[in-house]
């Protein structure tokens, strides 16, 4: 749950992984213009879970806590 750029996505990865000793690069911001790709993008990409959880009575976790949790378990098996 929440929400993030691919960006700010990017950025946290790093400074979880940097927290514990693993890669952290520097990652800059650039817009969509300076990255071309075949498919048109939305301006906001954003999806709502709403749906999910009052169908399933089931919340999932922000997404900061699943992000460390999965780098945590990539650098301890590397």
């Amino acid at each position: 749950s929440g929400e993030v750029t691919g960006c700010g996505l990017a950025r946290h990865i790093f400074e979880i992984s940097r927290r514990l000793g693993g890669p952290a690069p520097v990652v800059k911001a650039i817009t969509t213009a300076d990255y071309p790709t075949p498919a048109r993008r939305p301006v906001n990409s954003r999806m709502s879970m709403d749906g999910f959880e009052s169908r399933f009575g089931f919340r999932l976790p922000d997404w900061k806590q699943s992000v460390a949790d999965t780098v945590s378990r990539l650098l301890k098996d590397a």
